[in-house]
């Protein structure tokens, strides 16, 4: 997935490369947009001379492309300060190609986040169909905690149903996020699936700590305060907000800024739409009084830094990730929404000691999985 407006896909995308680097292995991130190569060159040659002509337009120009790219310019800076990436997807369209990918790599990874949901994803691509013509010796296959996101696979078409099927067979081990995963890949696929963590909290609140200590970011920008992730708003959102506010007497700081309407908005007022840093985005949750988000990793990162919180389960982003996320620690009752109006009091003291034991045990089968099967 696109490693460019999502903390949580960015964070989860270094978590798997920096464990599959600290077993002893030399990973590298693939960042191309697999396509077939003559749809790409036909991109290249109709679109570049246009950004070279928007390029060369004054600054009131209104191109929103111009703000988004200033916007998630952070997630970029972190990428290419602590990440080994390439596309060497893109050069597997010639049979040079493939055999030069196939010399260079021994294994190939999928994981994790929702690469595995058709209406994010190109399914083929994401079942590693690239490497369906390599000929002679075919390199390792494996996936970590892929995510479908949802419960069923709906929304592929037949042609992905099918494609997907024969792919995951050539899969060496197949590893999903959630519960739900591993029963579509069973009824959906024939194979058998195991589930694992987000690579994220394989990692050690410590690690992330030494993360945020090694630049210049407070490391406590939430301390005694009630911090608000929150991908979308809607009025749900906004009465749990409301109701923890005026429940825990907390001065509430809002980590995601608005998206720029436009460019010409956004230099009118480029303050308003700053995006914090990846290390300021860790140090806002480790320090927070209270987290309230709709975000998968919001959620994840608030039980790994052991900070007590309530998740709105974003249904149109996909509930189910939550639900065995939670599911998982004992921590149900830290979910909330239009179907569980009300807040567990049990949320404002969550057991830690017994979260991190299970969180230990996880980390012991997710690290197990990788050492057997890369």
């Amino acid at each position: 997935m696109p490693l460019n407006a999502n903390y949580g896909g960015v964070l989860q995308a270094y978590a798997l490369q920096r464990i599959v680097r600290d077993l002893g292995f030399r990973p590298v991130t693939d960042t191309s947009r697999p396509k077939p190569m003559l749809k790409r060159l036909r991109w290249r040659l109709l679109r570049h001379p246009y950004r070279w002509v928007r390029l060369s337009m004054p600054a009131r120009a209104d191109w929103d492309w111009r703000s988004w790219r200033l916007v998630t310019a952070p997630l970029r800076v972190f990428v290419a300060r602590n990440m080994k990436t390439g596309s060497f997807m893109e050069a597997a369209g010639t049979r040079r190609g493939r055999a030069r990918l196939a010399r260079r790599f021994r294994t190939f990874v999928v994981g994790s986040d929702q690469v595995w949901r058709a209406a994010y994803a190109d399914i083929p691509a994401q079942f590693l169909d690239v490497l369906e013509p390599i000929e002679g010796d075919r390199p390792r296959r494996i996936s970590f905690a892929a995510s479908f996101g949802v419960d069923d696979i709906a929304e592929y078409s037949d042609d992905d149903r099918s494609r997907a099927a024969a792919l995951i067979r050539r899969f060496d081990a197949v590893s999903v996020r959630e519960e739900s995963g591993v029963r579509i890949c069973h009824d959906e696929f024939g194979v058998r699936a195991e589930r694992h963590l987000d690579p994220t909290m394989l990692l050690s609140a410590e690690h992330y700590r030494e993360l945020v200590s090694r630049t210049a970011v407070d490391a406590t920008p939430a301390a005694g305060r009630l911090l608000i992730y929150r991908l979308d708003a809607n009025d749900d959102v906004s009465r749990v907000e409301r109701v923890l506010g005026e429940r825990l007497g907390l001065p509430s700081l809002e980590l995601l800024a608005p998206w720029p309407p436009s460019y010409l908005a956004y230099v009118s007022n480029p303050a308003e739409f700053v995006r914090p840093s990846i290390a300021y985005w860790l140090a806002s949750v480790a320090s927070a009084g209270f987290v309230v988000t709709d975000s998968f990793h919001g959620c994840a990162y608030s039980i790994l830094f052991n900070r007590p919180f309530v998740v709105y389960a974003n249904a149109e982003r996909g509930a189910t990730r939550f639900d065995s996320l939670l599911e998982v620690f004992g921590l149900e009752h830290h979910r909330v929404g239009a179907d569980s109006p009300l807040i567990d009091e049990r949320v404002f003291a969550p057991d830690w000691t017994r979260v991190n034991r299970v969180l230990d045990t996880e980390r012991v089968r997710g690290l197990s999985y990788l050492r057997a099967n890369l």
